[in-house]
């Protein structure tokens, strides 16, 4: 997706995550719960990495740990779009967040502003972590 159709600022960050259900879409839902990664992650929607292709139209009940504000938040997503990424060996699938609540969007907030807040201030950044999905 082009970034000028973009509505939220997108941050390259990797959240665990567990796909908890799925429900609707055109195609084979696979078995839940099922271990993910959160990536490209904004105040809208997130790209996921997994074992596992969902459908477009799929509706995922995720809880994702956001890995910079050490917080857990649990949010529905629809996938958008679905393929494989032959270079990392791996599903992905687009997910735009569906009727996310204040407190949720609060803590996406804190996660993704975070390191920016410390680096304006001064303030050391974290290592990166890891980026492979454990096999």
């Amino acid at each position: 997706m082009d970034s000028e159709r973009r509505k939220h600022r997108r941050f390259q960050q990797w959240n665990k995550a567990i796909i908890q259900s799925a429900s609707g879409g055109n195609g084979l839902l696979p078995r839940c719960p099922l271990d993910a990664y959160a990536w490209d992650l904004s105040l809208g929607g997130a790209r996921l990495q997994c074992d596992e292709s969902f459908p477009v139209g799929a509706v995922l009940r995720l809880h994702i740990e956001l890995v910079r504000s050490r917080e857990f938040i649990g949010i529905d997503g629809e996938v958008r779009w679905s393929r494989w990424s032959e270079e990392q060996k791996v599903h992905e699938c687009g997910v735009e967040f569906q009727e996310c609540v204040e407190a949720t969007l609060q803590a996406i907030m804190r996660n993704l502003y975070h390191e920016v807040d410390r680096k304006e201030k001064g303030e050391p950044a974290r290592p990166p972590m890891d980026k492979g999905i454990p096999r």
